[in-house]
């Protein structure tokens, strides 16, 4: 009886030890676990923290910069055609006029019909970026110009619509602009850039059969009054010949008109435009010493940013003009002959179709083909 006590006491201390080791054993593994637990808590902790922290660094400050475009937001250009960039504007509330900060990724394949995007993006010092899309159309030309394009030659305006009435017949009413205008747009004429006429005449590019290009001489006030806003209306073009030593091309009004994209200023000379050489209308090119013409059109070019185009003063030109010309670097300079350019014509005496008061469309019409 005893021994039988004996061995049970036995096996109560050895159920007493097991329990022992299993209650140590699951206190040993949840110290184990927590410790483990706090270290990862606080690598959650730190992880939270590094990334509120990152997220802060990342949170933009004040606003995004706006960007405005120069030129023509949506344009066609033809085949190997010559784009022209006229960039952009950029201001930001907190940096103000970053306009130097804008970067232009510019994809345009001139030899690949197809529709393009050039890019404009900028950045501020926060990290704010902004980016807007110029879209480009490269055509095929299918109807290929064969006898000659119309560059027409204006002057002055005035309003018949506010019954006012022209001083001259270089004064053209601007209800009949704005119907040649119109019908240019409605008929979907392309009115290429003078690099491109320049490289029509040389031959090396073509034009499409629906091609004119629209010049205004002198630089007259109703020209921004009456004709740049009809030119914005209906998406066409003008070439300003103007006298850089009468017009400021830097001044607010002028920097409106050409940042549109529907004025590209050429050159009329910087100060030649006037007569007294007894040829022809007698402009003063056509016997000015050379070396002080060759300077004359060098400023002017310098003033304009280019050397693309000239007409010349009153309309007359003579070897000796051409000579100044060729020696300014001027690529194409035109007359008051009347007449349409040609591929082959010189490029330094080339005719222009005179568009004078009263002159209809049905005239206008007749004077495109």
């Amino acid at each position: 009886m005893a021994k039988k006590r004996k061995i049970k006491t036995k096996n109560v201390l050895l159920m007493l030890l097991t329990v022992f080791l299993i209650l140590f054993c699951i206190f040993m593994l949840y110290k184990i676990f927590s410790t483990l637990g706090d270290k990862n808590s606080k690598k959650d902790d730190k992880k939270v923290v590094k990334e509120q922290k990152s997220k802060k660094k990342k949170e933009k400050v004040g606003e995004a910069p706006e960007i405005k475009l120069y030129g023509i937001a949506d344009m066609k250009m033809v085949k190997n055609g010559v784009y022209e960039e006229y960039g952009a504007a950029a201001i930001d509330k907190e940096d103000g006029d970053i306009s130097k900060s804008i970067k232009i990724d510019n994809k345009i394949k001139k030899d690949t019909p197809g529709d393009y995007v050039v890019t404009y993006s900028v950045t501020d010092k926060d990290g704010n970026e902004t980016k807007v899309e110029r879209k480009v159309k490269v055509f095929e030309v299918t109807e290929k110009d064969k006898d000659g394009i119309s560059v027409f030659m204006y002057h002055y305006f005035y309003d018949d619509t506010a019954g006012e009435s022209g001083e001259t017949s270089n004064y053209l009413a601007k209800s009949l602009f704005e119907e040649q205008l119109k019908y240019l747009h409605d008929n979907d004429y392309y009115i290429p850039n003078m690099k491109e006429v320049a490289l029509y005449v040389d031959g090396k590019l073509d034009l499409p059969e629906k091609s004119a290009v629209l010049t205004l001489d002198d630089g007259e006030v109703s020209n921004y009054t009456i004709a740049y806003p009809l030119a914005v209306k209906y998406q066409i073009p003008l070439v300003w010949f103007i006298v850089t030593s009468w017009t400021d091309v830097t001044g607010d009004v002028q920097k409106e008109m050409y940042n549109s994209g529907y004025v590209r200023y050429h050159s009329h000379t910087d100060n030649m435009h006037e007569g007294g050489c007894g040829e022809q209308h007698g402009g003063k090119i056509l016997c000015v010493d050379h070396d002080t013409g060759v300077q004359d059109l060098k400023t002017s070019a310098e003033k304009l940013g280019n050397s693309d185009a000239l007409a010349y003063p009153c309309g007359d030109t003579n070897e000796h003009a051409q000579a100044i010309v060729t020696e300014a670097g001027i690529t194409l300079a035109f007359t008051t002959e009347f007449g349409q350019i040609h591929v082959g014509d010189n490029k330094l005496a080339l005719p222009r179709v005179r568009i004078n008061d009263g002159i209809g469309l049905n005239t206008f019409i007749s004077q495109l083909k």
